[in-house]
């Protein structure tokens, strides 16, 4: 039964790491969700944030394999149920500024999203959350005339155990 996980690798910076990290995954058979990579100034590192799909243990081949890397400085990976996972989101709706009522209003303000933008002929939404979240809040606003819409992959932090909150 494939479960979903999120992989956080640590890595120097190194410009074939992406490449290193995608084909390791791939030859476990991990599908990829989600890919996203920030750099730390401080020292020049790069985090990957791999949202990934798969059976336990091809997720703990994978995981061990890219530990051996050239470059990979840290792995870890958890549970979906282990970490808050946060997307964003940006719709673009085929509307006049003028004419957005109080309905497109009450859409944004429930679902906790905002106008970003308002221009002729078109506005923009942006929302931030889960994924179902999102997806939610695009069905809401496809009656309105979505232009576009399109997501950030998974950014994601690991939930407190109960073992780190009794050992401080």
């Amino acid at each position: 039964m494939d479960s979903q996980f999120t992989v956080s690798v640590l890595t120097e910076n190194d410009s074939a790491s992406l490449l290193r990290l995608a084909a390791c995954l791939g030859r476990h058979r991990v599908k990829i969700e989600s890919f996203t990579c920030t750099n730390g100034d401080a020292f020049k590192l790069y985090r990957y944030t791999v949202v990934v799909r798969a059976a336990p243990d091809r997720v703990r081949r994978a995981v061990k394999q890219l530990g051996a890397l050239v470059g990979v400085l840290e792995v870890n990976y958890h549970r979906e149920v282990e970490t808050h996972e946060r997307q964003v989101a940006l719709y673009k709706l085929s509307l006049d500024p003028e004419a957005v009522g109080n309905s497109i209003g009450d859409i944004v303000r429930t679902s906790r999203a905002r106008i970003l933008v308002a221009g002729a002929g078109y506005v923009v939404v942006e929302k931030t959350g889960s994924k179902d979240e999102i997806e939610e809040l695009l069905s809401s606003l496809e009656p309105f005339g979505v232009m576009e819409f399109v997501r950030s992959g998974s950014i994601a932090v690991t939930k407190p155990s109960f073992a780190q909150i009794d050992a401080e």
